[in-house]
This record gives C-alpha cells, sequence and structure tokens, in this order.
C-alpha cells in the first residue's frame, strides 16, 4: 500500500485533476442555482461531481494497492494515424524485448525517446478470458524521460 505522496508524478497529477474538475462542476452548477434558480443544472451537476468523486476513490485505490504496470522503453516506431483515434506505438525497452501498443493520436510522441507508461491492472481472478483479453491494459499517464542516450557514441556536451 502506497501513500499519496509515494505515487508516480503522472498518476498523482490525474487524480488531483480530476477530483478538481469534480469540484469544478458542481461549483457551476451552485452558482448557476443561486444565480438563476436552474435546479436541473444543479442536479445534474451533482451527479456528474458524484461520478467523478466515484472514479477518483476508483484511482485512489488502484494507485494505492499498486493496480498499475509501469512499462519503460525507448520509442522506435510510430504508426500512422489515419481514420482512427489511435496509433500504435513501439517501445524497446533496455532488455532488448519489443513493446507494441495502441495509444491515442495526439499523445506526444518523438522517435527516439525514452517513456515511461503506466497502465491499469486488470486482476485476472475476477474476468473470463475475452474479457481479459478485451480490457487488459488501460492507459494511465505517460512520463517523458527525454532523448535517449545509451552512452556507447561519443557524448555531445563533451565537445
Amino acid at each position: 500500500m502506497k501513500k499519496f505522496h509515494e505515487w508516480p508524478a503522472v498518476l498523482q497529477q490525474r487524480w488531483l485533476l480530476s477530483g478538481a474538475a469534480g469540484l469544478c462542476f458542481l461549483a457551476v452548477g451552485l452558482v448557476v442555482f443561486i444565480a438563476l434558480h436552474d435546479r436541473a443544472l444543479l442536479i445534474i451537476s451533482v451527479l456528474l461531481a458524484l461520478c467523478i468523486a466515484l472514479r477518483c476513490i476508483s484511482f485512489y485505490r488502484m494507485a494505492r494497492s499498486d493496480g498499475y504496470e509501469v512499462v519503460e522503453g525507448v520509442c522506435i516506431e510510430l504508426g500512422r494515424p489515419g481514420m482512427k483515434k489511435q496509433r500504435s506505438v513501439r517501445l524497446l525497452q533496455m532488455d532488448g524485448n519489443e513493446y507494441a501498443v495502441m495509444l491515442d493520436k495526439r499523445t506526444p510522441l518523438r522517435i527516439g525517446n525514452l517513456y515511461r507508461l503506466y497502465f491499469r491492472q486488470a486482476p485476472p481472478s475476477q474476468m473470463s478470458g475475452l474479457e481479459r483479453y478485451l480490457s487488459q491494459d488501460q492507459f494511465l499517464g505517460l512520463e517523458d524521460l527525454g532523448e535517449y542516450y545509451n552512452g556507447s557514441e561519443e557524448d555531445p556536451a563533451e565537445n
């Protein structure tokens, strides 16, 4: 069980921004209700804030119990996005294995940079084979570690 300050910065940021969005929806609903006496918008904003609160609780439990997987590697190929909302990305891990994943086409990636990706792990005991296949990885966040330098080439900073 990790405490909040021990979480990776990417997960902390995502959790805090989600909570802030829920509070903003609630605040807007309250302001509009006070100004215009609009109960419908207040009810919608309260329901939306409750849904976001439930999602934050779920995310908190997942992150606190280490229910995520970390993949670190150098981006070696970016697929063409085309008409899809996703594109394929291939990462070369430090042990020589390749990892292929589908990410949103708006995710800023560059070939040659080192990335750390975070994915939600689905508990295998609670799902059948097909459900495990469909929900095996859920993208949580991306951390850009900069341009990869393997140390075998001449260091440009030494020149």
